[in-house]
């Protein structure tokens, strides 16, 4: 494993940069630690940064967005009345009576509201379990019971125990509704694959590639047996394919395994070591990910070509989604064509001008989906800060004479401002179009939030 490890903190070499500032401070930007393109060795370019999640704009609507776990249930009466008919059905019916499993969440749900989470815990786990007992492992009645069970762990950041009940709460809703096409299910599995992905990106696992394997098996049983039933052009693939698209985004910037200090890749063991399952499927799926996540996306586009109630609007967005795909993996000539095309697509209708200016008036931080923003599972990161920054984003989408506006107060600012600088070399943008054409634009300026 030892020799297969990649050690991310070591500085390789360095370049002191001086950036422009607004303020008489001086500052100097550091570049220590990142691959730089191209070395003679090891031609590897950086990695894109996670824009949504170490680098973000919150003036970006894409940042609004929100898929929230659960709302609060309303308990049926207070603590004191729910404790009181607790003890009163237990002397009458005994501890296992089936009819205290109502009354027993409740009491779960009044302790959630109070911020109780301890005796919510307690409570829920009680009313679940007599659910199981009562009306089977997978009664539905439990749903919302493990709901607010999830979001007691939750709030006491116990997020090994809410992801175990995640996965049960998944299984509990998919038995009841087997067809992927089903809209329950559909919801189910979305809410199920964001958990897994805000998982992925707090760090919660021991090993990270299992989670991603998971999240491609979520979205590869759905499609196979939607395909097998409706054929490869039923709309209803399309929240699907769309999930594996965002999974292919998370698979092509795969850091590697943290251990003792530094990011080891999944890749093949030594002659005394045997790769699990799980790590062959992994391998398979990383080899070949920009091919995967091409075809998912060519799929969405044949999808709505063969459904003649589809939209122009629909049609160009495909189209531009693809195009962030070849731009998101420094393919600029496949995107700069594609990107032209979405133009072609849109200009001549009726809503042309607000779509394409939504669309390419400015360049767009990619990609142009929350799949690297955090969620309930926190980051890990312990410093976060606001950077002003001046630059050009060229035809290839690329930031270029990066100016620091931000006033250097600190050697804590200094280090924020070299990440941020980092951060904004390694992101990629979707160009701007001027008349159908893709273009450069010089002095861009904006407020960016970092995490480190």
């Amino acid at each position: 494993m030892a020799a297969n490890a990649r050690i991310t903190t070591a500085a390789i070499f360095v370049i002191v940069v001086s950036p422009v500032f607004a303020s008489s401070a001086e500052a100097t930007v550091v570049d220590a630690g990142r691959p730089q393109c191209c070395s003679s060795i090891a031609p590897e370019m950086p990695p894109a940064t996670h824009y949504g999640a170490t680098m973000y704009r919150k003036s970006d609507q894409l940042n609004h967005s929100e898929f929230s776990l659960s709302t609060p249930a309303d308990p049926s009466a207070s603590v004191e009345d729910l404790l009181a008919e607790v003890e009163r059905l237990e002397q009458q019916e005994g501890p296992m009576s089936s009819g205290l499993a109502r009354p027993l969440a409740d009491l779960g749900y009044a302790y959630l509201t109070r911020n109780r989470s301890s005796e919510a815990i307690r409570y829920l786990q009680r009313s679940i379990h007599l659910a199981r007992v009562s009306e089977g492992l997978y009664a539905p009645s439990q749903e919302e019971m493990l709901e607010q069970l999830i979001a007691a762990y939750i709030s006491q950041g116990n997020f090994m125990a809410a992801d175990e009940q995640q996965t049960y709460l998944f299984r509990v809703k998919s038995f009841q509704r087997e067809h992927p096409g089903n809209p329950q299910r559909l919801e189910a599995t979305l809410r199920y694959a964001n958990w897994m992905r805000v998982a992925y990106l707090g760090d919660l696992d021991r090993e990270r590639y299992p989670r991603l394997v998971g999240l491609n098996d979520l979205y590869e049983e759905a499609i196979e047996e939607l395909e097998e039933a409706e054929g490869k052009n039923s709309p209803d693939l399309l929240p699907y394919l769309q999930g594996r698209i965002e999974l292919s985004y998370l698979i092509s910037v795969y850091p590697g395994e943290q251990e003792t200090g530094f990011r080891a890749d999944a890749r093949q063991p030594t002659d005394f070591e045997l790769a699990s399952d799980a790590q062959l499927r992994f391998w398979r799926i990383r080899d070949h990910n920009f091919r995967y996540g091409l075809e998912a996306l060519e799929q969405k586009e044949e999808i709505l070509q063969a459904n003649p109630e589809s939209r122009p609007e629909e049609h160009a967005a495909a189209r531009l989604a693809l195009a962030d795909w070849y731009q998101w993996h420094r393919r600029y000539a496949k995107a700069i064509r594609l990107y032209e095309e979405v133009w072609d697509i849109m200009v001549d209708e009726e809503n042309a001008q607000a779509w394409l200016q939504q669309k390419f008036s400015i360049p767009l931080e990619l990609p142009r989906t929350d799949v690297f923003k955090p969620g309930q599972v926190p980051l890990g990161t312990l410093n976060t800060a606001e950077i002003s920054m001046d630059f050009t984003v060229s035809r290839h989408g690329e930031a270029k004479d990066i100016k620091i506006l931000t006033e250097v107060t600190d050697k804590d600012m200094q280090s924020a401002i070299t990440r941020a600088y980092h951060y904004l070399r390694n992101m990629r943008f979707r160009p701007s179009l001027d008349n159908g054409e893709v273009v450069a634009t010089p002095h861009i300026e904006r407020n960016y939030q970092i995490r480190y």
